[in-house]
């Protein structure tokens, strides 16, 4: 059976998604009901309805109920936040179960947890978790987690595994996520990157490119050291060694998420500074003063405004130390730009060293700045890869991500309607069974 006789297999769904942000689930639900391929509800909250109801349909709100405990324990605060969710979505989900007949329910494993759910509804769930813990996901030594955060780390592990067990099946970002959980309990996960909608750029060009002059860029949510904004700006003080008809483009929160490089900066400032990590080594490495004419730096912004930049950019630069799946790093590659990435976490799923981009050892220094000085001399004998990117990109559109979803989930909702006696041992890596 072929992929289109396979997908004309699949009924028009009523589908779910729960998460208080929307964030991974928001251009599957638009494409979902845009296309007429099932009928996709968001449960999301009050302040993103507010934002989105008049660009998406079927958005429905939960809240958390109330914190009931005074003086809660610091350490499990954030497991008390999940569980206070986990109240407000199972009683949506009961409320719009009666409207609508769910076929499948998809969590977002933080911010739309399905712990009440579990036991509950005889619906299938599945459950995205982007990694199981800090600890698994990687973070630098320098920047060391506090003892008090490690154990609320530890909690929410445990909160983690425990999503694995009771989910018909669940979702990560990619494979290296997947194989941040215990062995026992990867037959239950798998890797599906979420699908990307580029829309037509804005027709001015955010930056007055200098003739002669190549552009780096770098991107990230957040500049942390794991998402390698230090090694970034080391390789690119180790290039200007020997180029100088360079410019280099930091587009990012300084606001760092998931590290705790801020324990550093109390110790080197004090508390009660105002200090950034991207503060603290643009000072330690003399950009600010020494190098400020090779650099650019961008906060986070406006999506539209965001695209021109990093179609302005020559190519990227992303030596990324830990992380489950990186969306900057999609930005960039479906935009069909030349990637220097590292060998380390998700890189080398998508890229194929001198095929479609480049990979570099992350410690060493010289190599990136030497392959870096490859693109800058003669950027025109890499417009194959150029090409080879165009079209491995269009794995992530949102179009063809979409059936690759649509297909796990008519999987998981089979497997529960038919009460199979491998439940709780569901592979969904054997694509082929599909076809049987």
């Amino acid at each position: 059976m072929n992929a289109k006789e396979r997908r004309s297999r699949i009924p028009k769904y009523n589908i779910l998604f729960v998460h208080a942000a929307i964030g991974q689930f928001k251009e599957l639900h638009r494409y979902l009901n845009e296309s007429g391929l099932a009928n996709a509800y968001t449960l999301c909250s009050p302040q993103i309805l507010e934002k989105e109801k008049n660009n998406l349909n079927n958005l429905r709100i939960f809240t958390a109920v109330p914190q009931r405990a005074e003086n809660l324990f610091f350490y499990v605060q954030k497991i008390d936040e999940s569980t206070r969710r986990a109240f407000g979505v199972k009683n949506s989900v009961e409320v719009l179960n009666k409207d609508v007949p769910l076929d499948l329910i998809v969590c977002h494993g933080s911010g739309g947890p399905p712990l009440m759910l579990f036991d509950e509804v005889n619906i299938p769930i599945i459950t995205y978790i982007e990694f199981p813990s800090f600890a698994a996901h990687g973070y630098d030594p320098k920047y060391e987690q506090p003892e008090a955060l490690r154990y609320r780390d530890k909690l929410f592990e445990m909160y983690s595994f425990h999503q694995v067990i009771k989910s018909d099946h669940v979702i990560t970002p990619s494979a290296y996520a997947k194989r941040m959980f215990p062995h026992y309990l990867q037959h239950k996960i798998t890797p599906q990157m979420e699908g990307f909608r580029l829309k037509p750029t804005l027709s001015e060009v955010p930056i007055k490119k200098e003739p002669g002059i190549t552009y780096i860029g770098y991107t990230a949510r957040d500049l942390s050291s794991a998402k390698g904004f230090e090694q970034f700006v080391l390789i690119a003080k180790e290039i200007l060694k020997s180029r100088q008809n360079v410019k280099f483009v930091i587009i990012g929160s300084p606001k760092v998420l998931y590290s705790y490089e801020g324990v550093v900066l109390d110790q080197v400032y004090g508390k009660g500074h105002e200090k950034t990590f991207k503060d603290y080594i643009f000072e330690r490495e003399k950009i600010d003063t020494e190098f400020k004419a090779y650099f650019e730096f961008y906060d986070f912004m406006e999506y539209d405004r965001y695209d021109a930049y990093l179609r302005a950019i020559d190519f990227f630069i992303y030596p990324l130390q830990f992380g489950s799946a990186n969306w900057g790093f999609y930005e960039i590659f479906c935009r069909g730009k030349i990637i220097l990435g590292s060998d380390r976490c998700f890189i080398p799923e998508v890229i194929s060293h001198e095929i479609n981009g480049f990979i570099c050892p992350y410690e060493d220094l010289g190599n990136w700045a030497q392959t870096a000085i490859k693109v800058i001399d003669h950027p025109q004998r890499y417009d194959y890869m150029r090409e080879n990117i165009r079209i491995g990109a269009q794995k992530y559109m949102i179009e063809n991500i979409a059936w690759e979803y649509l297909e796990l989930f008519h999987k998981v909702i089979l497997n529960r309607r038919h009460h199979k006696e491998e439940h709780y041992s569901f592979r969904c890596e054997c694509k082929e069974e599909f076809e049987n």
